[in-house]
């Protein structure tokens, strides 16, 4: 009793809800909203490929697999927030969307071959050390592209097998430097006030500025975090009035 079907439309503002007693059928075509609802743990092969009018996804957390091409080329799509429980991401099943970050759950056990290739404005990628990451899963995006590795991609925009293993560590560990403790706290499953508080009066304010590896600061990290309940400017706020004595 998992997938997608039918669900119920809100036609007037574009919502569709997908609920357990799905068929697969291509009920979204004019919505720009989808719901995934309590009770859905797998998004089936194909589900929402091709829905042009997708820009925003909240799933339910009891999703634990989305299967191969599910949101293929949903070309307008550039917000989710992927569930906690998420234990594996399908082939190509995000391949040619619009988005422009990615935040891997800490479930996350697998991520399939080009499966968020060709989201071309793609940068902010945070990826738990033990996913298995599948070839090219970021090929095409900008955060290759704006690399050293984007300049090894062959015609079609693919790195070869020989640079695969060097591309799969390297976005593991952007920021697994000291240097980079900020970037780390900013970027991680529900960030802690207090660890980021911790940094900054090691490092001073200034350090919510410092660009990492690939060229982005814990400030973008923080922003774009789907799983963060607290603000940059919240924290620095408390900072200063600390450092005044304010509190």
């Amino acid at each position: 009793m998992n997938g997608v079907m039918k669900g119920s439309r809100d036609g007037k503002n574009g919502i569709y809800l997908m609920n357990v007693n799905s068929t697969g059928e291509k009920y979204c075509r004019g919505t720009s909203r989808l719901i995934v609802v309590e009770g859905v743990t797998e998004i089936p092969a194909y589900t929402f490929s091709h829905c042009f009018n997708i820009k925003k996804v909240i799933f339910a957390n009891t999703v634990v697999r989305i299967e191969d091409y599910a949101f293929k080329n949903c070309v307008k799509l550039i917000y989710f927030k992927l569930p906690i429980n998420l234990e594996v991401i399908g082939a190509f099943s995000f391949v040619g969307c619009n988005l422009s970050s990615v935040f891997l759950p800490p479930r996350c056990r697998q991520v399939g071959q080009i499966a968020f290739a060709w989201n071309t404005n793609l940068k902010i990628v945070n990826v738990p050390q033990d996913v298995e990451l599948q070839e090219n899963v970021f090929a095409g995006t900008k955060l290759i592209v704006d690399s050293y590795f984007g300049h090894i991609e062959d015609e079609e925009g693919y790195y070869d097998d020989a640079h695969e293993e060097a591309v799969q560590e390297w976005i593991k560990d952007i920021h697994s430097d000291e240097k980079y403790a900020l970037h780390r706290a900013c970027c991680s499953f529900q960030p802690s006030k207090q660890v980021i508080f911790t940094i900054l009066e090691e490092k001073g304010i200034g350090a919510f500025s410092e660009e990492n590896g690939a060229g982005i600061t814990p400030s973008q990290y923080l922003k774009e975090n789907p799983y963060a309940d607290i603000e940059e400017m919240d924290i620095m706020r408390e900072y200063v009035m600390k450092m005044m004595g304010e509190i």
